[in-house]
């Protein structure tokens, strides 16, 4: 059955995401043989590795954050000493806008990894479907592959639209929102901003809901009408006797083998989903932490609009890594919809 399955395109896409040749279809083989998935030991390795290699590569941009938070301490307390509200100002200002700098290119880097994983995602998955719902048609599940062909695309052009044209443009105002928040002892923007990510976050759980209820009442529908036409076909060939049970039996081994393929493919889909969105979102989470341990030690020595300001574009990157998540996430559930509803006829 195995050899039935065109993989070149998945593994074309695999190649071209991961930079490495990928046999898609050696791999759906052997975990069909084992019945083993990847150890998680090797997904905890690869994040390690990957927030260790950040971290000597970002040694420099770490340094010039230390100092301009360094000055930023002293220019406090030499304004305290003085009293003199001008020159602290003049400090803070100059500070600010070289903070602002360096927090906007790296905030641009995770804006490009987001939009790229996005990207890469949906690419994967559009040549994984169709290798997928194939293989649950092959298991007499043909109205349902239809079905959630048309669907999965439906979420596709959707989601687009919405990451796009919405999502990414929204945390981006955030972001420098919140940079200009921080321009005047006063917030003027305090209340928006923290209503602005309220929103952002309502509309990334609303979108994993709606996809996993769209998929499940799909999921209602047209297994039950594959079933019954199944259901139907079987007792015709039942009544036929011996040739009929042969027949029978026959057919059992093919749908059988059908619903071990496409669960070996889905499942192995799923890893490599996740495997694929690792790398970005451990690079993004990077530099949550970063700004959130920076903004901590700022905290007792440096001006509280530093410290904020620090702490809310950790905030807009942690919205970048939730966005992440959900596009992950939302593709995972119709994998496993997918497989629950299409587990195979008795």
């Amino acid at each position: 059955m195995n050899t039935n399955v065109d993989y070149g395109e998945i593994e074309e896409v695999l190649g071209r995401i991961l930079e490495r040749e990928v046999g898609f279809g050696n791999l759906v083989q052997e975990m069909m043989e084992s019945g083993r998935g990847v150890s998680l030991t090797d997904w905890f390795r690869l994040i390690g590795n990957v927030l260790l290699e950040q971290l000597n590569q970002k040694g420099q941009m770490i340094g010039y954050f230390m100092i301009l938070i360094l000055l930023a301490a002293l220019l406090t307390t030499v304004a305290k000493a003085f009293r003199n509200k001008q020159i602290s100002d003049m400090g803070f200002y100059m500070i600010f806008l070289l903070l602002f700098v360096l927090m906007m290119k790296n905030f641009v880097t995770c804006c490009e990894l987001t939009e790229g994983l996005t990207k890469d995602l949906i690419d994967f998955m559009k040549v994984l479907m169709p290798a997928y719902l194939m293989a649950a048609a092959v298991g007499s599940y043909s109205t349902s592959a239809v079905v959630y062909y048309e669907g999965f695309f439906l979420l596709v052009y959707y989601l687009q639209k919405l990451v796009e044209s919405f999502l990414m443009p929204a945390i981006r105002c955030y972001v420098v929102f919140s940079m200009l928040n921080y321009l005047s002892r006063e917030k003027w923007f305090s209340k928006g901003l923290e209503g602005f990510k309220r929103l952002i976050t309502w509309i990334l759980k609303a979108m994993v809901g709606v996809s996993a209820g769209f998929q499940m009442i799909q999921g209602m529908l047209a297994p039950a009408v594959d079933e019954m036409r199944h259901g139907v076909i079987s007792k015709g060939v039942s009544s036929l006797g011996n040739v009929g049970q042969v027949a029978q039996n026959v057919t059992d081994v093919i749908l059988s083998s059908s619903a071990l393929l496409k669960n070996g493919i889905g499942a192995l889909g799923a890893v490599f989903l996740v495997s694929i969105s690792l790398v970005p979102v451990a690079e993004i989470a990077f530099y949550v932490l970063f700004y959130q341990v920076l903004a901590a030690a700022a905290e007792p020595v440096s001006d509280k609009r530093i410290t904020d300001v620090l702490s809310h574009m950790g905030e807009g990157l942690g919205l970048l890594v939730k966005l992440s998540f959900t596009v992950s996430a939302m593709f995972l559930l119709v994998i496993a919809i997918v497989c629950v509803t299409t587990g195979g006829i008795g």
